[in-house]
């Protein structure tokens, strides 16, 4: 049996559902335990990957100023973009993005494509040890397993004008390995809730009972804590 703690990439304002190309959008994430009671305690390397579309890219907005008063430069276009996470920034780590045409692939005006982005370990953090339920999970420095999250769909349409910055999503998900052929992929609201904190323990134990089915065989009832009601295995 598993010792080794689960810490979840967790947004707490995620990207915008409809989305102008071109336009700002301001992501707010944390890595947290499951019932987000306790954050890490270390910085560490994020790639978000732009999944959906080889058209268009990802750029950090870069929001800090130089000593002189001018703005420092933003990141190169790429699908794939490195995130730092910082747990001495309260309220957890904040990025402005923008979704680009990448060169010489713009997309024609009205055109609309559905893109997500995800958020993982980065390669140059992660063991070659990939977890057997989470999808893209690693283990960080041989402590603990690090759970992706990825946006929710976006409707990504392109248009003259861009009115302000995009309008956050209120969700996520986060994408479950049934076998080599089959994923579920789960819906996670990003406000702190009862009902959040019930799914990620169900969850939990679906994982548990899967990593431990043989130990467990001579098992046909299991026990709901919380709820006095017996189910069978």
């Amino acid at each position: 049996m598993t010792a080794i703690p689960l810490y979840y990439i967790r947004f707490l304002k995620p990207p915008p559902t409809e989305y102008l190309i071109g336009q700002q959008f301001t992501i707010v994430w944390t890595v947290e335990s499951d019932l987000g009671d306790c954050t890490y305690w270390e910085p560490i390397s994020i790639v978000c990957s732009l999944q959906g579309s080889s058209q268009l890219g990802l750029r950090v907005l870069n929001t800090k100023r130089k000593r002189s008063g001018s703005a420092l430069g933003d990141s190169p276009l790429s699908r794939d973009i490195m995130l730092t996470y910082d747990p001495l920034q309260g309220g957890g780590t904040v990025n402005k993005l923008v979704i680009e045409p990448l060169p010489g692939k713009s997309l024609p005006l009205g055109h609309s494509v559905s893109i997500q982005f995800g958020m993982f370990l980065s390669p140059s953090s992660r063991t070659s040890q990939a977890h057997g339920v989470w999808q893209n999970a690693y283990l960080f420095s041989d402590s603990l397993w690090l759970i992706p999250t990825w946006s929710s769909p976006i409707e990504a349409k392109a248009a003259k004008q861009r009115h302000g910055e995009a309008v956050s999503g209120n969700q996520a998900e986060r994408i479950m390995r049934v076998n080599e052929n089959k994923v579920i992929r789960i819906r996670e609201d990003a406000v702190q809730s009862i009902a959040r904190h019930i799914w990620d323990c169900g969850l939990s134990m679906c994982q548990f009972i899967k990593e431990n089915k043989d130990e467990l065989k001579n098992y046909d009832t299991l026990l709901e804590l919380g709820n006095h009601k017996k189910r069978k295995a």
